[in-house]
């Protein structure tokens, strides 16, 4: 089977939970509406895009503890192909907890690293890339991003890349990338200049097609050697911001595949990681296509 978008990267499993306000070192703080769901970037953004309609298969690694079969339970109920996913036994996945503040939704994030070793290239399914039309990258795995990405580039297939934090394997794909999403911590770590703009500019200069630049509730912007433009975010009751970057690279490659124009596929992208955000979890707000199509036609959120 072919799929509309293949993610290569890093899964894992979240528990997440609401506290009043962080505690201090020392000091108990209750949590309330724990809940246990999947995680990691490119794994989130491919079920965004499957409950946006979209076909999705993840390549990553994981062990065969219970995390791992956690991680591959949450695909699988989303409908995203897990057949590329390699599994090391006798290791353990990652998993985070995550501590959400009642009143900002804004997250502390406590993580585990897994004990697998890094998906290495030759254990990529380079025909399920060969034959998708965009491919989705975190960079978190080198060696097995860049090649990849090769691939993608040698089968014409878009290669989308989400720049999460300053990260080697983040800058060995910008001359690679079709699309180059970074965050606004990757923008401070990568420009001294404090200047999104500025940054996403030099990024061009480094070899990326176009440069997307998201910065959370102030919206985000795209930049590309023809025009910048700027998307402002949607308001809405911010009830935990885990995941909202996720979502928005899935979306924005729903655009792609639907062949809008960036204005707009920014503008869905926007509203789409704004659904999210209005319950606990990096997954359990993601909206299906008709949830979007219905925020976007009201007049309150812009």
């Amino acid at each position: 089977m072919n799929y509309d978008v293949v993610g290569l990267g890093q899964c894992c499993i979240d528990y997440l939970g609401t506290v009043e306000q962080y505690p201090d070192i020392n000091e108990k703080e209750e949590v309330s509406n724990l809940t246990v769901q999947g995680g990691g970037p490119v794994a989130t953004a491919m079920v965004t895009l499957s409950r946006l309609g979209a076909s999705t298969a993840f390549i990553g690694k994981i062990s065969d503890d219970s995390f791992g079969d956690l991680i591959k339970e949450g695909l699988i109920s989303e409908h995203v192909n897990i057949d590329y996913i390699v599994v090391e036994k006798g290791k353990r996945s990652q998993f985070a907890f995550i501590v959400i503040e009642k009143d900002t939704g804004k997250r502390t994030v406590l993580w585990s690293r897994a004990t697998v070793a890094p998906l290495r290239s030759d254990e990529i399914n380079r025909g399920v890339i060969n034959t998708a039309k965009v491919l989705l990258l975190d960079g978190l795995m080198k060696e097995s991003s860049v090649a990849a990405a090769g691939y993608a580039r040698d089968a014409g297939v878009i290669i989308v890349v989400d720049a999460g934090s300053m990260r080697e394997g983040a800058l060995a794909l910008v001359n690679l990338s079709d699309f180059f999403i970074a965050s606004d911590d990757f923008v401070r770590q990568f420009s001294s200049a404090n200047n999104p703009k500025a940054a996403a500019v030099e990024l061009l200069g480094l070899g990326a097609k176009t440069v997307i630049v998201t910065l959370g509730e102030k919206g985000s912007i795209c930049v590309t050697p023809e025009r910048i433009f700027y998307q402002p975010a949607f308001k809405v009751k911010v009830v935990d911001t885990t995941g909202c970057g996720d979502v928005f690279h899935g979306a924005f490659i729903f655009g792609l595949l639907q062949k809008w124009g960036l204005n707009e596929t920014m503008r869905f992208a926007s509203a789409t990681a704004a659904l999210k955000c209005c319950e606990i979890g990096g997954r359990t707000a993601i909206p299906d296509l008709r949830d979007v199509e219905e925020f976007l036609e009201s007049d309150n959120h812009s």
